[in-house]
């Protein structure tokens, strides 16, 4: 029998995964497994254009936020209540609730947990005199930066892609509301005035040296760890998940030490900093014709043992407690990934809803961050056409 299993990542994710599928075939030799694998960039639309169109592999590897979407009002992935092979009970209820159930469906299960963090290059921070592990509030990434870029012009604080920026951006609105941009209702959980404010910090951030200029950091966009300015040690610190470490420590000369603290928040912030949600999803494909045997390479790749000691941290921490023991007791899991996902533990954000997560209003809001960045709108006109525009594209996708 031939399962297709297609995912991202890095050479170390790719080589663990590797070694856990040659894990399975010794165990099932009946089976073979054509693995599917590259970076990151336009995966996304890879699997949404092969699931709608019939051609996607047996099992796939997704981001978390794209599963609202690949289950409004169509039948894509496996519902996973619906199976017997998977025993849902070995994964936390709330945790399945919050991330992985849309219309009552388990339509994906956590590979691992993610947190979202502030990597310090603590080499570098030394040096320079920064504070690495102080508690980040958004006014103190300003003053920091700009001593920093006024000390040195070719120096940055931190990377900017529009990921980077609209995750930010998200993150301050839901600190002075705490709730999702969108609310279940679809209306806005937000006030003009605090889009402005979130607006107004990004401006500055791009004038006072927080920011590598967007121009230049979006030839990086995914992919900071490849970016001249971080691997020559010109800006700081990234922010990203805790899955991500292996790759920006990687990227450092031999030595760099990189830490993990939490992100920026504001002072009276109603809801915590740090993202947390599972680093990816494992789902099956509902037009599999070999369905049950790819549940049972799902089983094994969340749930065995020997598998966790191979994975490793690749994926961050495992959802399973059985696997996340095995992966401690092997000395597979990074402190500092381990540290990361345990910081955002105690400081969790209110999560995202599902239609928050919608990448149609995540372009809207990238192309407004956009225009800030280039001062092509003030902070002011920048809420406005947030407003108007999720506002519009609301109504449409109410219908």
């Amino acid at each position: 029998m031939n399962l297709r299993f297609a995912w991202w990542g890095n050479d170390a994710r790719h080589k663990a995964t590797l070694d856990a599928i040659e894990l399975y075939k010794q165990k099932n030799p009946n089976v073979t497994i054509e693995a599917e694998y590259g970076g990151f960039d336009g995966y996304a639309q890879k699997m949404k254009t092969q699931l709608a169109g019939g051609t996607a592999a047996d099992v796939l590897q997704l981001d978390q936020p794209w599963l609202a979407e690949l289950s409004n009002g169509n039948e894509l992935l496996l519902n996973l209540n619906s199976q017997q092979t998977i025993d849902l009970k070995s994964f936390d209820a709330t945790y399945l609730k919050d991330y992985v159930t849309y219309n009552d469906k388990v339509v994906g299960l956590p590979m691992g947990t993610n947190g979202r963090t502030l990597f310090f290059n603590k080499t570098l921070a030394d040096k320079l005199g920064i504070q690495y592990d102080q508690n980040w509030t958004w006014d103190s990434l300003l003053e920091e930066a700009k001593k920093l870029h006024d000390k040195d012009s070719k120096m940055f604080l931190m990377n900017s892609d529009l990921g980077v920026v609209n995750i930010m951006l998200m993150s301050m609105l839901k600190q002075r509301t705490n709730e999702p941009a969108v609310k279940d209702d679809y209306t806005l959980s937000f006030t003009k005035e605090q889009a402005a404010e979130a607006f107004s910090w990004i401006q500055k951030a791009y004038q006072n040296g927080v920011f590598q200029p967007l121009g230049e950091a979006q030839l990086f966009s995914a992919k900071t760890e490849q970016n001249p300015k971080w691997i020559n040690q010109e800006f700081v610190a990234i922010e990203g998940w805790s899955s991500e470490f292996s790759k920006f420590q990687d990227s450092l000369p031999k030595g760099t030490e990189l830490v993990t603290t939490l992100p920026a928040a504001f002072s009276d912030a109603k809801t915590g900093p740090a993202g947390i949600r599972p680093s990816m999803v494992i789902s099956v494909n509902k037009s599999s014709e070999r369905q049950e045997e790819a549940l049972k390479f799902v089983n094994f790749l969340l749930t065995d043992p020997e598998a966790a000691k191979l994975l490793g941290d690749v994926r961050a921490v495992p959802a399973v407690e059985a696997t996340r023991k095995a992966v401690v007791e092997a000395n597979r899991l990074d402190k500092n990934i381990a540290n990361a996902v345990d910081l955002a533990s105690k400081k969790p954000a209110v999560p995202d809803n599902a239609i928050t997560q919608n990448s149609q209003l995540s372009d809207i809001s990238q192309d407004i961050v956009q225009k800030v960045a280039f001062n092509k709108l003030t902070p002011a006109q920048a809420a406005d056409e947030l407003i108007k525009r999720y506002e519009d594209k609301l109504k449409e996708l109410k219908k």
